[in-house]
C-alpha cells in the first residue's frame, strides 16, 4: 500500500508543481498507478471511475446554484444589496469596509461561491474604497476575507459537494451553515471596525430610516432566495437538485420581470459563465471517482481510521487534527480537490470516534475556505489584488487580522458543537 500511495500522490503532486490543472494531475496519477499495479488495479476501472464519479442526480444542483448566482448578479442584485448595506452601516467609521462585509453576508445567500462573491462585489466596492481613501491592499483584503462567507451561508456549492461525498443530508448542512456564516460576518465586522478606528477611516452621514426602508424594499426579492432554498429543503418540498432548479427559475423571474435590468443576451452570458464554473467543479469530481476508487481499494480509509483512534478518541482532538491537516493540505491543493479526495478518507475516522458528520462538514468547508486567503496558492488573494491593482504581498499583510478571526471561529466550531448542530436539531430532532 505504501508503494501505491507513493506513486499515486507523488505523480499528482509532481504534475501540480509543473502547473498541470488539478483534474489532469489526478487523472495522470490514477493512470500511472493503474498501469504500474495491473492487474491489481484493472484497466477497466478507468472508464468506470470517471462515470461513477458523477453518477448522482444531485450533482446537477451544482450547476443550478452556479446559474442562480450568476443570473442574480447580472440582474442588478449587487447594487441593491450595497444600497441596503450602506443604509445599515455606512455611517459607522470605516463604513465602506463594513459595507463590504455586510454585502458579502447577504450576497452569500444568493451565489454560494466565494469566487463569485469576490469577483462581483470586488469589482464595485474595491474601486469605491480606493476612491474614498482606503489603501487598495486593505480594500482587497476585506473583499477576499468576506467572500469566504459565501460558501457557508446557504446555498453553498462546497456543502453540496461534501454532502454527496460524505452521504450526509445537504438540507441539514445548509441549515447548519446559517449560524457559522453569520458569526463569520460578525467576527470580520469586529476586525473591520477595530482596524477602521485605529486608522481613522472615514464615515458617511446617516441617511435616515426612510432610506433604510426603501433599500430593504428594493432588496427584498433578492433576500428571499436563501429563504426559498432553506424552506424547500427543510420542508421536504424538493430535493437539493429540485431546489436548485427552483432557485434558478426564481432568479430568472426576478432579474427579468422584477428588477428588469437583465436582457436575454445577458441571460445567455450568465448561462455560459455558470456552465464554465460548474464544469470546472464537475470535471474534478469526475476524475476523483477513479482516484477515490484506487485509494479506497488500498484500504487507506480503514488504516487512517485505525491510526486516528489509536492516537485519540476524543472528538475535539480528532476534529482539531482534521482541521489542521485540511488547512495544511490547502496550501498546495484547491478546495474542491480537498473535499473530494481527502475528506472522504476522514469520514470513517470521524464516525469511529462519534463525530457528527454535519459538524465535520462545516469544519471541513471552513478550513478549505481559509486556504483561499492563505498563501502561497490562496486564489482570492490574487483575484482581489488584481482588482485593487496592488501587490499580493501587501494584501497578505492586510489579511492577517481577518485570517486570525476566521481561525478563532474555526476553533470555536470545533470546541462547541451546538454552533453547528443546534439549528438542524430544531428541524430534525
Amino acid at each position: 500500500m505504501i508503494a501505491e500511495l507513493a506513486i499515486l500522490f507523488g505523480v499528482m503532486l509532481s504534475t501540480l508543481l509543473l502547473g498541470v490543472p488539478v483534474f489532469l494531475a489526478m487523472a495522470a496519477a490514477s493512470a500511472v498507478c493503474t498501469i504500474a499495479f495491473w492487474p491489481k488495479v484493472p484497466a477497466l476501472v478507468i472508464g468506470q471511475g470517471f462515470v461513477q464519479g458523477l453518477d448522482s442526480y444531485n450533482f446537477a444542483a451544482i450547476l443550478f446554484f452556479c446559474l442562480a448566482g450568476e443570473i442574480m448578479n447580472a440582474g442588478g442584485i449587487s447594487e441593491r444589496l450595497m444600497r441596503l448595506a450602506n443604509a445599515c452601516v455606512g455611517h459607522i467609521r470605516g463604513g465602506l469596509s463594513h459595507i463590504n462585509v455586510l454585502v458579502s453576508m447577504v450576497f452569500a445567500g444568493v451565489s454560494g461561491s466565494a469566487v463569485a462573491d469576490a469577483a462581483g462585489i470586488g469589482s464595485i466596492l474595491i474601486p469605491a474604497m480606493k476612491k474614498a481613501g482606503y489603501p487598495g491592499s486593505y480594500a482587497a483584503a476585506v473583499t477576499a476575507a468576506s467572500a469566504t462567507i459565501g460558501p457557508v451561508i446557504p446555498p453553498s456549492i462546497p456543502l453540496v459537494v461534501y454532502g454527496l461525498f460524505a452521504m450526509t443530508s445537504v438540507g441539514k448542512l445548509f441549515v447548519a451553515g446559517v449560524i457559522p456564516g453569520l458569526l463569520m460576518g460578525v467576527f470580520l465586522l469586529v476586525v473591520s471596525f477595530w482596524v477602521s478606528r485605529r486608522r481613522g477611516y472615514p464615515a458617511r452621514p446617516w441617511q435616515g430610516w426612510r432610506e433604510l426602508a426603501a433599500a430593504a424594499g428594493t432588496s427584498l426579492s433578492a433576500l428571499l432566495m436563501p429563504v426559498i432554498v432553506i424552506v424547500g429543503l427543510v420542508g421536504g418540498v424538493a430535493t437539493v437538485t429540485e431546489v436548485g432548479a427552483l432557485a434558478t427559475l426564481y432568479a430568472v423571474l426576478v432579474s427579468l420581470l422584477v428588477y428588469r435590468e437583465m436582457t436575454i443576451a445577458e441571460l445567455w452570458q450568465a448561462v455560459r459563465r455558470a456552465s464554465i464554473n460548474a464544469a470546472a467543479v464537475l470535471i474534478v469530481i469526475s476524475v476523483a471517482g477513479l482516484f477515490i476508487w484506487i485509494v479506497g481499494n488500498m484500504g487507506v480509509a480503514r488504516v487512517l481510521a485505525g491510526g486516528i483512534t489509536a492516537l485519540s478518541t476524543d472528538p475535539v482532538v480528532v476534529l482539531a487534527l482534521f482541521a489542521v491537516v485540511l488547512i495544511v493540505a490547502g496550501l498546495v491543493l484547491e478546495p474542491v480537490t480537498i473535499l473530494v479526495v481527502l475528506v472522504p478518507l476522514m469520514v470513517p475516522a470521524a464516525r469511529e470516534v462519534g463525530i457528527d458528520l454535519v459538524q465535520f462538514g462545516l469544519i471541513a468547508v471552513l478550513s478549505t475556505l481559509i486556504d483561499l486567503i492563505t498563501p502561497p496558492v490562496g486564489f482570492l488573494i490574487f483575484l482581489t489584488a488584481v482588482q485593487a491593482e496592488s501587490s499580493a504581498l501587501d494584501v497578505v499583510r492586510e489579511l492577517a487580522p481577518f485570517l486570525a478571526a476566521l481561525l478563532l471561529l474555526l476553533a470555536a466550531i470545533v470546541l462547541f458543537p451546538p454552533l453547528t448542530l443546534w439549528l438542524p436539531g430544531l428541524f430534525w430532532p
